[in-house]
């Protein structure tokens, strides 16, 4: 019999490849605005996305580079070089202070946005972990150990992200009330 594992390996890589942001993003994203594109992204993901998003806008459109920034928060060693979008690196699955001031800056930059601007929101898998910005009366200690609580107990993903959302001051649409000028 032979040995399927190198051709299922090759097929499971070529997927993989076909899907990086590299590949697929770029025609996906929106024209230029008469503004900023402030780029704001979460997830494991985030930071490979940010840097497709510089390649198109900076490299393909020849964006003037002082109209393109943002935060994109990711997972520990998931960073990747970026240009003028600055790189987070924070906890996941439980969050910790990085992800907390990836969340702040994020809201803070958001809040920038004007009438001519476009807030880009790219997010994928681990971005409710990384971007914790705790709801008024709730610690970031707290946020942590409910977290913790909920992985113990077995809760889905689901569940646990429905429980992040109500206690967080970016998530559950909050994110785009604070840009909501762009």
């Amino acid at each position: 019999m032979t040995d399927k594992r190198p051709l299922l390996r090759a097929m499971f890589d070529a997927a993989v490849a076909a899907a990086h942001p590299d590949v697929i993003l770029g025609p996906h994203l929106p024209a230029p605005p008469k503004g900023r594109i402030i780029c704001l992204a979460a997830g494991k993901g985030a930071a490979a996305m940010v840097a497709a998003a510089e390649t198109h806008y900076l490299d393909q459109l020849k964006l003037d580079p002082v109209r393109l920034t943002g935060i994109a928060t990711t997972r520990h060693g998931h960073g990747v070089p970026t240009r003028n979008i600055r790189v987070v690196e924070a906890g996941h699955p439980v969050p910790d202070e990085a992800g907390l001031k990836g969340a702040e800056d994020t809201l803070a930059l958001a809040a920038t946005a004007t009438a001519d601007d476009l807030l880009l929101v790219l997010i994928t898998g681990g971005g409710s972990a990384n971007w914790i910005a705790p709801v008024a009366g709730i610690t970031f200690q707290q946020k942590q150990q409910l977290t913790r609580a909920l992985l113990r107990s077995g809760a889905d993903i689901g569940e646990i992200n429905t429980v992040r959302k109500h206690l967080s001051r970016i998530k559950g649409g909050r994110l785009a009330r604070a840009g909501h000028k762009a």
